[in-house]
């Protein structure tokens, strides 16, 4: 990520386990859209692309949520760092 394209914004707890049950539903949904038709819409590397950026970002959001306390990843989060 570029420095120019990063932000700052100030979330609750409750807020970021919103995102994150946002986030996770979104996946449900995209995979559940192309398994509707078979792939026609999206290719399976498509489908892997949007599973990586979105689980980077909820592997984010769950270690920001998580604080000083030890982080449970859901199983949907991706190691950024991996």
């Amino acid at each position: 990520m570029k420095a120019g394209d990063q932000h700052s914004m100030s979330l609750s707890n409750r807020e970021l386990m919103m995102l994150s049950a946002g986030l996770k539903a979104y996946l449900q949904i995209f995979a559940a859209h192309r398994a509707e038709d078979g792939g026609a819409s999206h290719s399976e590397d498509e489908l892997i692309a949007v599973a990586n950026d979105v689980g980077r970002l909820l592997w984010r959001l769950e270690a920001t949520m998580a604080g000083q306390a030890a982080v449970e990843h859901s199983p949907e989060a991706v190691d950024p760092e991996a």
